[in-house]
């Protein structure tokens, strides 16, 4: 092993600036190093010097991007230099604008290939900047169609099930109906279908419940229990209830199993059946 001197290392570190192969960073007192890759070493020994100054800058912004006066204040160039320079790097096809839902009327500024920030695009909720609220609603309806379906005996709505049931769904298995229906096209995280979750539990559709065999509370923090999710049955008036014959029924306060309209008989009951 070569034993290098700190003069041997400020010596290789100061030819890998000036190579373009190493960035120096300053925080306070503290120095810090960032390799940069060939092919974008290339790209800024080919920039003129206040190019490669806005560049720097849009390049720290990472995946936030940055605003146009945040770049002038950091580089201290001229408004016009600076919109020079973002003019050359969008016709180099190295940075790219996006608008921000907090603030649509600031273009913001990051690399071509970064995805911008979930804070910046308002994740799969918004589309061109603005709240689908369509998409959230029909997002939303299919999560409380299933955990409908786990929370109601289909045979006997009314009946309760017992503490001990263990059918009640946790949202990663929302969020496996989700994927496996394929209901969505866009690609949904858990903390996606948690926030789903939340809108039906504030319009009174669902409740979250700790699971069976976990008291709340104790020996454990709220992040560390699995919630499950139970449909309020008398939630809303489009319950899935008045989709089954029974829920609908015109003739119903005369349907018995013994008498003239009866389960075994009606033609509505068979109709949805064969559906």
């Amino acid at each position: 092993m070569v034993d290098l001197t700190v003069e041997d290392v400020a010596t290789m570190v100061n030819k890998l600036s000036k190579l373009g192969l190493l960035e120096i960073l300053q925080v306070g007192a503290t120095f810090s190093y960032r390799a940069i890759e060939s092919q974008e070493a290339l790209k800024m020994a080919s920039m003129e010097p206040e190019e490669l100054l806005v560049y720097k800058q849009i390049m720290a912004s990472g995946d936030s991007g940055i605003w146009v006066r945040n770049i002038k204040n950091a580089t201290n160039l001229h408004q016009q230099v600076v919109t020079r320079c973002i003019k050359q790097l969008e016709n180099k096809g190295m940075i790219k604008s996006v608008k921000s839902v907090k603030n649509p009327t600031r273009k913001l500024y990051m690399l071509v290939d970064i995805k911008p920030s979930t804070e910046i695009s308002g994740g799969p909720w918004f589309t061109d900047q603005e709240l689908d609220t369509d998409f959230i609603d029909q997002l939303a309806n299919q999560c409380y169609r299933y955990i409908y379906s786990k929370s109601v005996n289909r045979l006997n709505p009314n009946a309760i099930y017992s503490a001990s049931y263990l059918g009640f769904p946790t949202a990663a298995q929302v969020r496996k109906f989700i994927v496996d229906n394929k209901v969505s096209t866009v690609d949904l995280g858990l903390e996606d279908i948690k926030s789903l979750l939340n809108v039906l539990i504030y319009d009174g559709k669902v409740e979250k419940i700790v699971p069976m065999g976990i008291i709340s509370g104790i020996g454990q923090g709220e992040n560390d229990v699995e919630y499950v999710y139970r449909a309020i049955v008398n939630a809303a008036a489009d319950s899935p209830l008045t989709e089954v014959p029974c829920g609908n029924c015109p003739v119903y306060n005369i349907c018995s199993s013994d008498g003239e309209v009866s389960p075994s008989n009606c033609t509505y009951f068979q109709k949805w059946l064969n559906y």
